[in-house]
């Protein structure tokens, strides 16, 4: 049974744990990592949601992702979950925090509800998808794209005091993170992902900002 630290809407610990299906049966908020894998040429790697997962089964997802255990560190759960996932060793020190995004959705008729908090993550590296070993139920299949697909992917809202109900930021921040990448060869902790900027400075294609 996976145990999940539940969090206030603050995001501090209340020192309550409760089992996973638990804390989305009664809408807690609590933490999951998201990692973000991009090649040196810039191109992104995706996964595809098992068809027996039990939300958004069969949709393009984040490189790999998952809830932090209870106890656990948000590296702890990201080096984890990506080799849990893809079965691809990655080293604490390349996980580059980019920052924590609130979500909240609700699911399967009420029956679900997603209070989380995503620490979100870049490594890059150039992977072989042909030798990633992809976890039964979970990932179906990967692939690496230069562009994001216009469907098909798992929504990501950011939540401000609202719901956001439009294609995900979070994904509009990312990509435009990755053009910045493959432009300038590196990542510096002063890059400023701010979506009104970039777009001012046409750094950023028309499809790309229907996603902010």
């Amino acid at each position: 049974m996976e145990l999940i630290d539940v969090l206030t809407p603050e995001r501090a610990p209340t020192g309550v744990t409760k089992p996973k299906a638990e804390v989305h049966r009664d809408g807690d908020w609590h933490r999951a990592a998201h990692v973000w894998i991009v090649a040196s040429d810039g191109r992104l790697l995706l996964q595809r949601r098992s068809l027996r997962k039990e939300n958004y089964p069969g949709l393009w997802d984040v490189s790999a992702a998952g809830h932090l255990s209870a106890g656990e560190t948000a590296i702890e759960c990201a080096v984890r979950e990506t080799f849990e996932e893809l079965g691809l060793r990655i080293d604490a020190d390349e996980l580059q925090f980019l920052g924590t995004l609130r979500e909240s959705c609700v699911l399967n008729g009420g029956a679900y509800i997603d209070n989380e908090f995503h620490e979100v993550f870049f490594v890059r590296r150039d992977v072989d998808v042909a030798s990633l070993v992809l976890q039964d139920g979970e990932v179906d299949e990967v692939m690496l794209v230069n562009e994001l697909p216009m469907e098909g992917l798992v929504p990501h809202p950011e939540e401000y005091g609202t719901t956001i109900t439009a294609q995900p930021t979070s994904l509009a921040k990312l990509w435009m993170l990755c053009t910045t990448l493959r432009r300038h060869g590196t990542l510096s902790k002063s890059v400023a992902i701010d979506c009104a900027t970039l777009m001012k400075r046409g750094r950023i294609s028309r499809s790309q900002r229907m996603w902010a």
